[in-house]
């Protein structure tokens, strides 16, 4: 009986992973029409602590093809208690499309990045929000890029991120999960925009009140893309060489574990669907730990058909984004650590601690 559940368990998760594959692959959605006309747009940034890397975000904004009249960059300095808002003010200088505004209080129901974001809002010009985090790069292409998969009905669109390989492990696995999230969307299951690269037409936004109107939720980005599609709004996912942003790896393991933790904390407002997904996926490793020391010829089978797709749905990540494909070597390192790190998060998300997040403490949702 125990063989049979986990068995089941592993056909299932095997079926997931065939049919995103080849959602991946063959249901590529028709490319929109690039825009005509160049609309004003704001970029959004959210700085906290961030004195060793904003340079590296802000010169990437400053390098965008877009024209330098139609496009503002609103950086907010999130009560920061390092040199942030003083290497900014010196950066922007001479820049008359950066400007730097410290966030000192609340607004509504906001807290946190998004109560940065809800000042910002209310400052900025543009027909498109834009935004993204400062521990990420985006390319030059990236302003323009983003607008490019707006189609009418679109009130929010999301790029694709990855860690850069100097984190191998997080590079490999923020790409396979934007690749899970763009081959669902591509069969027109909706998940989510992902906040650190993400697109917001101005009258979808201010429809849903903006953030100071929404219940808080640590996964701000989760909470918006609900919100405007509730209000009628479509959505759309890219996933091309044009917008693929590049974060800065996490350093330090107990790290990882806190943004899983509060990842899954934010996934409880998922549909349905989803959470079963999710569910599946969590199932899979003490599922297959079980049947190889039942059966461990079938558990190894059932492993090296996982482990093979697995690499198949990476490949076909890594061509569609023109990056360098990752080597067999490393994809079997990181079989190793999706399965360790799998586990590790569910205990992890189980046990009663706080979750920490850019020096905040959360708890039940709530800021302190």
């Amino acid at each position: 009986m125990i063989l049979l559940i986990t068995g089941t368990v592993a056909l299932l998760f095997i079926a997931v992973q065939v049919y995103t594959l080849n959602a991946l692959v063959f249901n590529e959605p028709e490319s929109v029409p690039k825009m005509k006309d160049l609309p004003m747009i704001s970029v959004l940034i959210a700085a906290r602590d961030e004195e060793d890397r904003i340079v590296r975000c802000l010169e990437a904004l400053d390098a965008q093809d877009y024209p330098k009249d139609r496009i503002e960059i609103l950086i907010g300095d999130d009560r920061s208690s390092d040199r942030t808002y003083e290497i900014a003010e010196v950066f922007i200088r001479e820049r008359p499309q950066f400007k730097l505004i410290r966030i000192v209080e609340n607004l509504g129901k906001a807290r946190g990045k998004a109560n940065v974001l809800a000042h910002l809002a209310h400052k900025a010009r543009g027909d498109y929000f834009l935004i993204t985090d400062v521990d990420v790069c985006v390319p030059d292409s990236w302003a323009s890029g983003m607008l490019n998969g707006f189609r009418e009905e679109t009130g929010i669109m999301s790029g694709t991120t990855m860690c850069t390989r100097e984190g191998m492990m997080q590079a490999i696995d923020w790409l396979h999960f934007m690749g899970y999230i763009k081959a669902f969307a591509n069969v027109g299951l909706s998940c989510t925009a992902v906040g650190n690269n993400m697109a917001v037409r101005r009258k979808a936004y201010w429809d849903t009140g903006g953030f100071e109107n929404l219940e808080f939720s640590i996964t701000e980005d989760y909470r918006l893309f609900q919100a405007v599609t509730s209000a009628g709004w479509g959505w759309n996912t890219l996933l091309n060489p044009e917008t693929l942003g590049l974060a800065l790896p996490i350093k330090g393991y107990f790290e990882i574990l806190q943004q899983r933790k509060r990842w899954l904390i934010g996934a409880r407002d998922l549909t349905l669907i989803w959470k079963l997904l999710l569910g599946l996926y969590a199932l899979f490793t003490p599922a297959l730990l079980i049947m190889l020391v039942l059966s461990p010829h079938l558990g190894l089978t059932v492993w090296f058909v996982k482990f093979t797709l697995q690499t198949a749905f990476i490949s076909a990540l890594c061509s569609k984004l023109k990056i360098k494909p990752f080597k067999i070597f490393t994809l079997v390192i990181y079989e190793l650590f999706v399965l360790l790190n799998t586990l590790f998060s569910m205990i992890f998300f189980l046990m009663p601690v706080s979750t920490r997040w850019k020096g905040r403490v959360y708890r039940k949702d709530d800021l302190i």
